[in-house]
């Protein structure tokens, strides 16, 4: 027995001394289990197809939809290594395993003899624990790979600063601003910026026109995309979620905090922590404004600022933690030094459960991210047995290829672009006399097709015919709530919604 204990103590007492031989661990199986778990959606899809072709094309292709090339380059690289999985799962693999760098960027450059080995353990739970980290670091985007970069990049940047006759120091932060600018225009260039603005700020001149002109002329190559991506952003405006300018940008900030805060994953326990845990969270990071601050806040707020810019005039609100999830890290380093331990207790049940919950594909805030296809496909293939079928697809707010991909091949699969291919629709309806047809119609329960075409065509398609509606994915109370508030009565209580016309 005494040796047991023994043993044990000493295991206990590397594992406090040693945090990352816990951390990393844990973190592996977070990130690597069942890859698969979710179905792609849009920009996955995009992210796949893209990194399939020859290099050549690959930038051919993120030139044209404005992306940099570095992440798919590496992603086609990678893919090309004969892996034992699929091409989604070996593509989420190169994204967790991004994440995991990131780990050890941040403990190495922000942890190890800079923190006490306490605060070190409270950050890698609240790190390795994160529903939020969780959620992107298993997409097949450039997330958790923009996030190791501005780690490295800030941490790079400061220390050139600090000693800017270095040319070493220098030239790793100057090529290391660059592979972010060649993986993400917002986070390369908003740290770029911050450097910049404070190398202003300390009358250093001739160093911030040393740092721009580098970055220009590495840059060079893809200036002009660059500058095309900047006129396509100019052109852009999301949809606000009021008609008040202050209130969705409120409402974006709200959901920002929550997402890195708690995650996007929340079954009912989680809500009611967090609505507890809420003012516990603002006032440590309240308390980090004061001094004495830590040198990298200055320029992690600035690229947050030009990188809210960027999201906030093309993207829904809630796109703005992955626009933003380069600062993470440096959120969550705020948060860990001023919490209190109960809170980190609560924090880490919350973290807990958020965790539960993304694997078990329930509380869901973005509802596509775990869409029920397998479910809603089965439906469609069990009410079509022995009849002919029409499944109507429609593209405004919705992405319908894991639904197709799941479906039987006879089946006619009609993606509802405009009203002239709803009247073409309705015509071969209305000469099926027989009535020998089943017309399924899968949607977004709200309707933002052109002046609501859709839901005109679902009145004309049901009139004189039999109607079964089935609906997936319930709101929870609290998102019912948010949404009468925000867009008035009458919303829906389901996100999708499957009509069954026959």
């Amino acid at each position: 027995m005494n040796i047991l204990q023994t043993s044990a103590g000493r295991v206990g007492a590397f594992l406090q001394r040693r945090p990352l031989a816990w951390a990393l661990p844990l973190q592996a199986i977070l990130l690597f289990a069942n890859l698969e778990l979710l179905d792609p959606w849009t920009d996955e899809e995009f992210a796949l197809s893209t990194a399939a072709q020859p290099v050549g094309e690959i930038v051919a292709t993120v030139a044209r939809n404005i992306h940099p090339p570095l992440y798919y380059l590496l992603l086609h690289w990678w893919n090309a290594f004969p892996w034992k999985m699929g091409l989604l799962e070996s593509s989420r693999a190169m994204s967790s395993a991004w994440a995991m760098l990131a780990t050890l960027v941040v403990y190495v450059c922000w942890l190890k003899d800079r923190e006490p080995l306490s605060f070190q353990v409270r950050f890698l739970a609240l790190w390795v624990l994160s529903p939020c980290l969780l959620l992107h670091a298993r997409m097949a985007r450039s997330y958790s790979m923009q996030m190791a970069l501005a780690a490295f990049v800030v941490w790079a940047a400061l220390r050139w600063a600090d000693r800017p006759k270095d040319r070493w120091r220098f030239a790793i932060y100057v090529l290391a601003n660059a592979a972010l600018l060649y993986t993400h225009y917002l986070p390369g260039a908003g740290l770029a910026a911050g450097l910049f603005l404070m190398l202003l700020a300390r009358r250093r001149y001739r160093l911030a026109a040393v740092q721009a002109a580098s970055l220009a002329v590495l840059y060079l190559p893809w200036l002009p995309t660059l500058l095309g991506a900047l006129t396509v952003w100019a052109s852009g405006d999301a949809a606000p979620e009021t008609n008040s300018l202050l209130v969705d940008q409120l409402v974006r900030l709200a959901y920002l905090f929550v997402a890195f805060a708690f995650g996007e994953t929340f079954p009912t326990i989680g809500i009611v922590l967090a609505i507890l845990l809420a003012p516990v969270m603002i006032h440590a990071l309240w308390k980090s404004t004061f001094p004495p601050r830590p040198a990298w806040l200055p320029m992690v707020l600035i690229a947050c600022g030009v990188a809210w810019v960027g999201v906030s005039r093309i993207e829904q609100f809630v796109f703005m933690p992955s626009g933003l999830f380069f600062a993470l890290p440096f959120f969550l380093l705020l948060i860990a030094r001023n919490l209190k331990g109960w809170a980190f207790a609560a924090l880490l049940v919350l973290y807990a459960c958020g965790d539960y919950a993304y694997f078990d594909r329930s509380g869901y805030l973005v509802k596509p991210y775990a869409a029920p296809n397998r479910e809603m496909a089965g439906v469609i293939r069990a009410g079509s047995a022995g009849r002919e079928a029409i499944v109507v697809t429609e593209p405004f707010g919705s992405y319908a290829a894991p639904l197709v991909a799941r479906l039987e091949g006879g089946m006619r699969v009609v993606e509802l672009e405009n009203e002239e291919v709803a009247a073409d629709v309705l015509s071969a309806v209305r000469g099926d006399k027989d009535r020998r047809t089943v017309i399924w119609v899968w949607r977004h329960t709200t309707d933002i097709s052109p002046d609501a075409f859709v839901t005109r065509f679902e009145q004309e398609l049901s009139l004189g015919r039999d109607v079964r509606v089935h609906e997936f994915v319930p709101y929870s109370l609290p998102e019912r709530w948010a949404r009468r508030l925000l867009r008035g009565p009458g919303q829906a209580d389901f996100y999708y919604r499957l009509y069954e016309v026959r």
